[in-house]
């Protein structure tokens, strides 16, 4: 696999020095790196006569689906190698670095950060700064866990320095003046931040796991950006907004716990308790309700069927779009029958042959949860927020 990727590397490298205006005008820039351009500019944008305009496309979005099916399978080795269990807790501990990509990426749509940061808070580029995070912090947890290290002889020690590294590092920042955004965070703010995101390690200093260290550390990454988001909607907002809509917040959140209550409900009915009790399971509950994020907000924020004075917004993925064409509800719905299906061939149907193949399938749930949290987030707090 490694091989196969580094040949298709070099090929393009050859491609975009020999032919450029093949390789990288017409394919790289119109396809891939011009809508991240674009996306930031707020407008189309040209090279060499070719136009690119933000949003997704067929051929990126196949593109992005192959390379997430290959990182998956990647990651699905590194953390077989590392022996991590991957089950609901490992993917709690992962959650805040789920939220870190959509908190992050509407901070970006503020135009908060400044060049050139502001292309690394948009896709796909989040998602490989995410993962580094999140791989870096997995990494620190396994060492942690297993005491590898000899030098540290309690295991709170390793993440305790990898803290106080972190902390040093963003004060030598705030010290060389580095601009990143429209607010700077005052060093005292995000050592305030990091404090909060260490107490899981303190809570659990007699018996840490990796799960321990990875959710410190994605608290770690995610408090900054929800704090600022806060002051935004304190009243602290860089730039023009629609107004602070915590009505739609109350709103969406309401009908997710209404219709994932009612699933929980409904399979736990004695008649039916035996055969669809997997629809109870935290993390199925977690990809339902994630999904149920991405359709309602997308839903509710193109179409604001109550007449909730939204302002306009437009759907970029051109197959959801498809669907709230033909008939607007028609998004959520959907959605909310692929996971229930989804559930019953992994946990119903195909329980039997999947049996051995557990970690896998709780990965491929997690990528789900993922693939359908991120969007809605986003789109839920740029709703809110009056972006």
């Amino acid at each position: 696999m490694c091989i196969v990727i580094l040949l298709l590397l070099i090929v393009i490298i050859i491609g975009c020095l020999v032919a450029p205006g093949i390789f990288y005008d017409q394919w790289i820039w119109k396809y891939y790196w011009g809508p991240v351009v674009s996306d930031v500019a707020g407008h189309p944008v040209t090279w060499h006569g070719v136009q690119a305009n933000e949003g997704y496309t067929l051929v990126s979005e196949v593109t992005y689906g192959l390379i997430l099916l290959g990182a998956l399978y990647g990651i699905y080795q590194l953390l077989k190698r590392l022996q991590v269990t991957i089950d609901w807790w490992f993917c709690a501990a992962l959650f805040p670095y789920i939220l870190f990509g959509p908190v992050t990426r509407v901070l970006e749509d503020t135009t908060y950060f400044s060049e050139p940061f502001a292309p690394w808070f948009i896709s796909p580029l989040i998602y490989f700064q995410t993962a580094f995070y999140a791989l870096g912090f997995v990494i620190i947890g396994y060492y942690t866990q297993k005491q590898k290290i000899r030098f540290f002889k309690k295991p709170v020690i390793l993440p305790l320095i990898i803290f106080i590294c972190i902390n040093l590092f963003y004060i030598l920042l705030w010290i060389s003046n580095v601009s990143y955004g429209s607010y700077i965070l005052h060093p005292f703010e995000f050592i305030l931040c990091s404090c909060v995101a260490f107490l899981p390690v303190v809570v659990f200093y007699k018996k840490i796991t990796l799960n321990t260290i990875v959710f410190s550390g994605g608290l770690l990454v995610l408090l900054p950006p929800l704090y600022l988001i806060g002051r935004w909607m304190a009243g602290s907002a860089w730039n023009g907004s629609a107004g602070v809509r915590a009505d739609v917040l109350v709103l969406i959140l309401g009908l997710i716990v209404l219709i994932c209550s009612v699933v929980y409900l409904v399979s736990g009915l004695k008649r039916w308790k035996t055969t669809l009790k997997v629809y109870r399971a935290p993390l199925n509950i977690a990809m339902l309700s994630g999904h149920l994020v991405d359709g309602l907000t997308s839903y509710v924020s193109i179409y604001d069927p109550l007449r909730m004075g939204l302002p306009s917004y437009l759907e970029k993925h051109p197959a959801s779009n498809f669907l709230m064409e033909l008939w607007p509800p028609l998004f959520p719905i959907v959605k909310f029958i692929l996971i229930i299906m989804v559930i019953y061939l992994f946990d119903i149907m195909y329980k039997e042959e999947l049996r051995h193949h557990q970690t896998l399938v709780n990965l491929l749930k997690i990528g789900i949860f993922i693939l359908g949290v991120s969007p809605g987030v986003r789109d839920l707090l740029r709703v809110t927020m009056g972006v």
